[in-house]
């Protein structure tokens, strides 16, 4: 009998809800153990399933008005549905003409693990409005960190959500208000607020940078970064995002800071205002569809202009460029080449901020242009050549410039004795360069060299299988000896000093280069030890031995020692040394490294001597807990050049980060040792909040 009351009660649930569907566009039907019916109204109770719209409802009971359109549910409510998002509450009040929902003591779970709990709240379609709620991404009994809020709305179709008057909580501890926030629920670029930095430094006093994201399209986007600081005055940052093809993508930044005068005459500081823009892009395939068949082509661009150094010092992180330095390089490489050819065009410019350094006397290569033809068969096969043009072009305002334009052909013919054990190669390497000087009067504005040199090498590659290694053995002996130059109009040392300081040309001295490289592998071809020595023996100079060069790597396990060591026959010093030591295990890691260079008599470039030991480490506390450091300190000086310490503590719904540390750092009116400390919060999925301390 039960059971057929409860086939003509679905049977009822199907009619009714045929009629809600031509009415109403919606569909209600309902599934429970217990029916009551009259003219107006239906009540259920026990066991009972509503299928409304998208959503799937369980509850204890439920009753539905035919006249006001009013369906009810109360008693452990459970709604699944609406972009698998589910719904927890003791009442649901659901206008089925209408389609609005209200809710009392509402717990929401999206399906990102993010929920929310709310005293009431109203749905029309997939947009709700809360009252005051709490949320996070944490346990729901005593979340380690939490939001709570007095009034908000959420689109659960997009999954995006606008707080007032929002609090952020971590273990009960306030550390973030702001009177309105938007951000997303789940892991996905939406346009909104970002979570803000604070900071403190003593010169520079408060510091608040908030940022603004602006998702525009999936394929671009827009970051606004205007800053605080409030013994300095105020600046702006923005950078573009985009990729523009599957194959290219690229940013740009914007920026400005002005200092107060008060701040500028402080510090001593040449400009007030600090301006700049980036460029950054890159690109696999430029116009691979419009080349010939095995043409690939690319674009790699680089490029930074500003005005000031501390236009980089006061971002809060940096596009890729070539280094915090005060030379300052943009590049920007477009390549094409097949399995025969390639081709560049490539062009660079510096900035240079160091004190005493006129910038317009700064060299730019504007462009420099290449081709080169790959190794190939002259003839017969073991005589081989390539060839490598290049024009360059090095302007400036100020002194002399230079264009060049230079080609170099080497020709070898290499052969084999005794089954291979022996090889013998023979080459002749042609140069030939042209120079035109400009912006200046000279007594010669063009200057042409001609090169040519010999080269003969004799070499093997030896291997060996043992039981348990296999040992790769390969010396050579290469000799060079210069031929025949010719200078035209007249020779290098009559040009003018200006015109000399842009190159350089000569033919090598006569010398003998000898190179020892070994190898030793486990059978299974894991590099266990290897060794390079060379060696260059000059017969013409009076101390004939240049310096030795010795490199080489042991690996026993997760242990790999290292040392690299450069010594002056000359002088009886090592002229430079560096040596590490590292252990690289699953939960920790150290490195603890030397480093020497001492400036010789004989040494020409404008190295700064140095006697360094460092150290870096990581260490994997436990699942949670990861700690790493490091230091570089300065044994001649006895004092330490650059050290840190930091730490992060990671759970699924959050993590913290913080350190302190020590750095140099350019500043306009030179470097500036400078000690910092950070903390960073951040609440996933939302993001972080973040202080620093610079000292």
């Amino acid at each position: 009998m039960l059971k057929i009351f409860y086939f003509f009660f679905v049977l009822f649930c199907v009619a009714t809800t045929s009629l809600w569907a031509e009415k109403n566009k919606s569909k209600i039907e309902v599934i429970a153990t217990s029916l009551h019916s009259t003219k107006n109204s239906v009540d259920a109770t026990k066991g009972v399933v509503v299928y409304y719209n998208d959503s799937i409802i369980k509850a204890t009971s439920v009753s539905y008005n035919k006249k006001t359109k009013l369906l009810v549910l109360d008693g452990k409510v459970e709604m699944i549905g609406y972009q698998g998002s589910k719904e927890h509450t003791n009442h649901i009040e659901i206008q089925t003409d209408t389609k609005e929902v209200r809710f009392k003591e509402l717990f929401l779970a999206s399906e990102n693990d993010v929920w929310l709990m709310t005293k009431n709240a109203h749905r029309l379609d997939a947009n709700y409005t809360l009252g005051a709620s709490i949320l996070s991404s944490c346990e729901v009994e005593k979340p380690l960190w939490y939001m709570a809020f007095k009034h908000s709305l959420y689109d659960s179709k997009a999954k995006y959500m606008k707080v007032y008057d929002a609090k952020v909580y971590f273990l009960d501890i306030p550390v973030f208000y702001s009177p309105y926030l938007g951000f997303s629920t789940e892991k996905q670029r939406t346009s909104g607020f970002l979570f803000p930095l604070f900071g403190y430094s003593a010169n520079e006093g408060f510091v608040y940078e908030q940022p603004v994201f602006w998702a525009i399209k999936p394929n671009m986007d827009i970051e606004f970064n205007p800053q605080i600081r409030t013994n300095r005055s105020i600046g702006f940052y923005s950078t573009f995002r985009f990729v523009d093809t599957p194959y290219s993508s690229g940013e740009m930044r914007l920026g400005y800071f002005t200092d107060f005068l008060s701040y500028q005459k402080r510090n001593n500081t040449k400009d007030r205002n600090h301006y700049g823009v980036e460029f950054n892009y890159n690109s696999s395939n430029v116009f691979g569809k419009y080349l010939p068949q095995g043409y690939i082509d690319g674009l790699y661009v680089n490029t930074t202009y500003l005005n000031d150094i501390d236009y980089l010092n006061l971002q809060k992180t940096h596009l890729s460029h070539f280094g915090l330095t005060p030379l300052q390089e943009s590049r920007v490489n477009y390549y094409l080449y097949n399995d025969t050819y390639y081709t560049g065009l490539n062009a660079k410019y510096f900035i240079d901020f160091s004190p005493n350094v006129d910038k317009d006397e700064t060299i730019q290569i504007l462009p420099s242009m290449q081709w080169h033809k790959y190794l190939n068969h002259l003839i017969w096969n073991n005589l081989t050549y390539s060839i490598d043009a290049h024009f360059n072009n090095f302007f400036r305002t100020k002194e002399a410039t230079l264009r060049q334009a230079e080609v170099k052909i080497p020709l070898e013919f290499t052969t084999s004795f005794w089954d291979d054990f022996i090889n013998v190669s023979l080459g002749e390497v042609f140069y030939y360069s042209k120079f035109f000087f400009g912006n200046g009067t000279y007594p010669y504005h063009t200057f042409g060299y001609y090169s040519n040199i010999h080269q003969a090498k004799v070499f093997t590659d030896l291997t060996k299988k043992y039981a348990t290694f296999i040992h790769i053995l390969q010396p050579s002996v290469e000799y060079i000896k210069p031929g025949n130059e010719q200078e035209t109009p007249v020779n290098f040392e009559k040009l003018l000093p200006e015109q000399k300081a842009l190159f350089a040309v000569g033919l090598p001295e006569e010398q003998y280069r000898i190179a020892l490289n070994q190898y030793f592998y486990t059978t299974t071809m894991d590099l266990k030890f290897f060794q390079r020595i060379s060696q260059i023996y000059y017969p013409n100079r009076d101390y004939k031995w240049a310096d030795l060069e010795n490199e080489m790597q042991y690996n026993w396990r997760q242990w790999h020692f290292y040392n690299n060591i450069i010594y002056s026959y000359k002088f009886g010093k090592i002229r430079e040394s560096s040596s590490r030591i590292s252990l690289y295990k699953q939960k920790y890691n150290f490195t603890l490294g030397h480093s020497y260079k001492q400036k010789l008599a004989d040494d020409q470039d404008t190295s700064i001597p140095s006697n360094d030991m460092s150290f870096t480490f990581s260490y994997q506390w436990n699942h949670n807990i990861d700690i790493e450091g490091g230091f570089t300190y300065d044994i001649t000086e006895a004092s330490s050049k650059q050290w840190r310490l930091g730490g992060k503590y990671h759970q699924d719904c959050w993590s913290v980060a913080g350190a302190i540390r020590q750095d140099i750092t350019p500043r306009p009116v030179g470097f500036t040792k400078e000690n910092s400390f950070y903390l960073q919060f951040n609440f996933i999925p939302f993001g972080g909040v973040g202080t620093g301390d610079n000292k």
